[in-house]
């Protein structure tokens, strides 16, 4: 099998290793050595379970790995691996990480695609000293859950799918914050077309596939052609699938699926039933947080393709691929790590209905007019934490008390937020109201009442619950405040006892309680004291008096941890049962954060609100970049109009050499369109901007060398998914199409394109056509009704040339090469040597197309049609033709 770029769930050393590789079957290879000694028995037998992951085996403080395993983890991770001699067993490799720092080991290892299964004590030592074990937790890319190796403002997805001969189903799950989408989309001949455009929607970092889709190498081909994405079988995916209606009726507590609007889509059912229950899996344990399903349409959001999304530069830079200098970081003024994924989620779903579009500008006008509450709500955002993060490890099992006081303060501050919300439009009487005062504060006074206000991390260490929380703890407390007090008095009467001022009764895990005694003091030592341990400085002692006390203190230690920790779950419990409150609050939040962003960008930039419309006209006055205006001084940006409809205005081809500004200008339209649908004010003085169903960014050279396509392949394949998709209502922009072949060639293709968006009926698109073939602008003359030039204009001293950034109808006459490899640096021997040779050849194409204007004109006046027979006449057209030719 060749190796390709995506990732096959683990990295390549580990698969081989792991799997006996029969195509299409993939059977784990069975453990080849048998052992000895009780634990690594033990070991094998909870590895012969987990082949596909590193096992991380608890060992005291230590997570362990053996064999095979310590061989890789010791690699990646780059820690000592050791070797550990086991009598008959032989040395065996092994490496080890502390187990309070593991989840930073962990997270490197998912970051190379492997799975980590998480081997935990579950019991006390039998009489051989063994303890039992099991796994409680895999951890994967999509299901990690440390907020250290989670990014704040992206979500972490795992997909799955599911297809028949017509329909394709997709299922889209966050487990870091309860996110769960899930489309059903008919296709006709080739499911993966629309498949690619699901994934480029939500990124995925990690995909679930049956057993058959894994055998499937069209299938992984696709899935990793379209994003970087850990992909992984799912032995029990048929299981689910097969059962997914009940499964999912079951986990969210409903008699049918109507309310989801999933109870007729089967494909969509059995993806996302297989999904849910390979995330429970991994958890060992339901999955409470997940409360909700939601189901989409794709077409009811305005589509952006992977060109678009890319040439646009919405989420990261074509130079270098960073955020820094993208359509989102300009834009992204969010005060929340929840207000800064939903905004991503905005941006991949632009609104597709009028209301909606202007339910969001209405909240956002409201908020740019008082700038009072303005501040006010953002004075509280920047408080809020991650709740949504939060409350799902809370769920999982790995929260802390530190985690409950978070959410209880941050509940504090939705409850807050909600009083000052303005009640003037639906929008924002919507976000009020899925933040339920009542039920919040009661979640929020329980904590109060439970939690002392700095609790340990740890859950297992105690001191996490107030007084009169329960009796029977109080009781324990008092006793272990006894038992500090009996100490204190112990210490005191063995100083009078004995005489040694310097006694100490001290503590520690190793040896318990002792009586320490300096050795100049040993001396002194009265004999009911035995011996426990020397040290430098001096011996420690113990009585049976203090072995007693000790058995109580510990017994005492013990039932307090054991009793708070059944509290705190319990605690835990109760909370949960409100987890779809404070995740609608949490959602809530996150909406308002998004709407005081755009009102802060809009009113910082002078951004203007547009009217949407069901006509056909987009008309923007005085529009702008939003990106590169903010990459220039304030106020050198020029603006320019755009007017295009569906009647004499439908295709713009524009003219004029590339420093004047043409890819700005053509994009910036893109950009403001986009903006308008988001529900934004856009960097225009005024817009009217229609419902659009697409926008389509053509540009730029690129190739596609890990799918073996040239820069022009690539190029084709891009304009063609235009060509096929294109509506009526759709916006398209395209920039120097046909200049990636000959001059020919590419005004053949360039000028064919365009008058197929001219004369398709389901086609005649809004187009902006940047070219540098100046022959396109005939096309007016041909299409009057329809195509308008516009040109750069440039303004020429002799020979320097300045380019003014504006645009003006009319024909461009020059491309004014020479002048941009002047301003670019290129040496002045050169250029001034490319003038003379611009010269020569103008001049000498001149003179050809006055000789060939010549021959045509004698060949026509020398031809008598009344006597030209058709054999001559074809003859006649072949002499025209190589005349034109030569």
């Amino acid at each position: 099998m060749a190796l390709r770029r995506w990732k096959l769930g683990i990295n390549i050393v580990a698969f081989l290793q792991t799997y006996s590789i029969e195509w299409g079957t993939m059977k784990p290879a069975t453990a080849k050595r048998s052992f000895s000694t009780p634990m690594m028995k033990q070991y094998m037998e909870i590895k012969e379970q987990y082949q596909d992951c590193l096992l991380f085996f608890r060992l005291g403080d230590f997570y362990e790995m053996f064999l095979e395993d310590a061989v890789i983890g010791s690699k990646i991770l780059d820690i000592v691996l050791t070797k550990r001699p086991r009598g008959k067993d032989g040395d065996i490799p092994m490496a080890g990480v502390p187990y309070h720092s593991a989840e930073n080991y962990i997270a490197k290892l998912i970051k190379t695609g492997h799975k980590v299964a998480i081997c935990e004590q579950v019991s006390e030592p039998d009489k051989r000293g063994i303890v039992d074990r099991e796994v409680i937790r895999i951890i994967t890319p999509g299901t990690v859950l440390d907020e250290n190796s989670l990014t704040k403002n992206s979500s972490n997805y795992i997909m799955a799918l599911s297809y028949d001969a017509n329909n394709l189903g997709v299922a889209f799950l966050d487990i870091s914050t309860g996110s769960f989408q899930v489309t059903q989309i008919e296709h006709q001949s080739n499911h993966l077309t629309p498949l690619i455009a699901e994934i480029k929607r939500f990124s995925p970092v990690e995909c679930v596939l049956s057993l058959s889709q894994y055998a499937d190498h069209n299938l992984l081909k696709t899935i990793s052609s379209a994003t970087e994405i850990n992909i992984y079988n799912f032995d029990q995916w048929d299981e689910f699938a097969e059962q997914s209606e009940d499964y999912l009726q079951k986990h969210f507590g409903v008699e049918d699926l109507s309310g989801f609007g999933l109870n007729k889509l089967s494909t969509a059912q059995q993806a996302a039933s297989a999904i849910l229950g390979y995330v429970e899996n991994t958890q060992r344990k339901t999955v409470p947080h997940i409360t909700k399903i939601q189901t989409y349409n794709p077409y009811e959001y305005l589509h952006l393709d992977e060109s678009t999304i890319r040439n646009l530069e919405l989420l990261t830079t074509l130079r270098d691929n960073q955020n820094e200098g993208s359509f989102i970081y300009t834009i992204d003024k969010t005060k929340t790590a929840m207000g800064g994924r939903l905004l991503k989620e905005w941006l991949r779903k632009p609104l597709h209905k009028i209301e909606s579009i202007n339910q969001r500008l209405d909240s956002v006008e409201t908020l740019i007019k008082n700038g009072r509450i303005r501040n006010e709500i953002a004075s509280k955002l920047v408080n809020v934490r991650d709740v949504e993060r939060v409350i799902s490890r809370l769920s999982v099992g790995l929260g802390n008390a530190k985690d409950l006081n978070l959410i209880k303060e941050n509940l504090n501050l939705f409850t807050s937020i909600k009083e000052i919300i303005p009640q003037n439009t639906q929008q924002m009487k919507s976000i009020s109201k899925k933040v339920d005062i009542k039920k919040l504060n009661r979640i929020s006074k329980l904590i109060q009442a439970s939690i002392v206000d700095d609790p340990p991390t740890s859950i297992s260490e105690g001191g996490i619950f107030k007084s009169s929380v329960n009796k029977e703890l109080d009781k324990l407390h008092q006793t272990l405040t006894k038992g500090s007090e009996w100490l204190s008095d112990f210490e005191k009467q063995e100083k009078e006892k004995t005489k040694i001022p310097t006694l100490k009764v001290k503590f520690n895990k190793v040896f318990g309680f002792y009586i320490d005694v300096s050795k100049s003091q040993v001396n002194k030592v009265p004999e009911n004291y035995e011996r426990r341990q020397t040290t430098v400085n001096g011996e420690r002692f113990v009585t049976e008096e203090l072995k007693r006390h000790e058995r109580e203190v510990l017994t005492a230690e013990d039932r307090v941890n054991k009793l708070e920790q059944k509290l705190f779950n319990r605690l835990i419990d109760e909370i949960l049962k409100e987890v779809a409150t404070i995740q609608q609050a949490a959602n809530a939040i996150a909406e308002l954060d998004c709407l005081l962003s755009f009102s802060e960008t809009a009113k910082e930039n002078k951004y203007s609100k547009p009217i949407i419309s069901s006509k056909k006209t987009l008309n923007i006055i005085q529009g702008r970049h939003p990106v590169v205006e903010q990459m220039v001084a304030k106020g050198e940006f020029v603006p320019n109009d755009t007017l295009l409809d569906d009647n004499r205005h439908q295709l713009i081809i524009l003219t004029g050499p590339n420093m004047a500004g043409k890819s700005v200008y053509i994009r910036q339209v893109a950009i403001i369109t986009l903006m308008a649908h988001l529900g934004m004010f856009v960097p225009a003085d005024e817009a009217e901007i229609p419902l659009t169903d697409r926008i389509f960014v053509r540009s730029g050279a690129s190739d596609m060398i890990s799918s073996g396509l040239s820069t022009f392949m690539t190029e084709m394949v891009e304009t063609a998914n235009i060509l096929n998709h294109a509506t009526n209502n759709s916006l398209v922009v395209m920039d120097e199409v046909g200049r990636g072949t000959s001059t020919y060639d590419g005004i053949s293709i360039a000028s064919s394109i365009v008058e197929y968006l001219l004369a398709s009926p389901n086609k005649r698109a809004k187009t902006l056509f940047a070219t540098h073939y100046h022959e396109l602008q005939e096309l007016e003359d041909l299409y009057p009704s329809q195509v308008k030039n516009y040109q750069m204009d440039v303004k020429e001293d002799g020979e320097n040339v300045i380019f003014l950034h504006t645009i003006s109808q009319g024909r461009a006459s020059h491309s004014y090469g020479v002048a941009v490899a002047q301003k670019a640096g290129v040496p002045a021997e050169i250029t001034d040597r490319a003038r003379k040779k611009l010269k020569m050849l103008e001049i000498s194409h001149k003179n050809i197309t006055k000789s060939n204007d010549s021959k045509i004109k004698q060949l026509l006046h020398d031809i008598n049609i009344n006597e030209l027979s058709p054999i001559e006449a074809l003859n006649k057209l072949s002499e025209l033709k190589n005349i034109l030719d030569d």
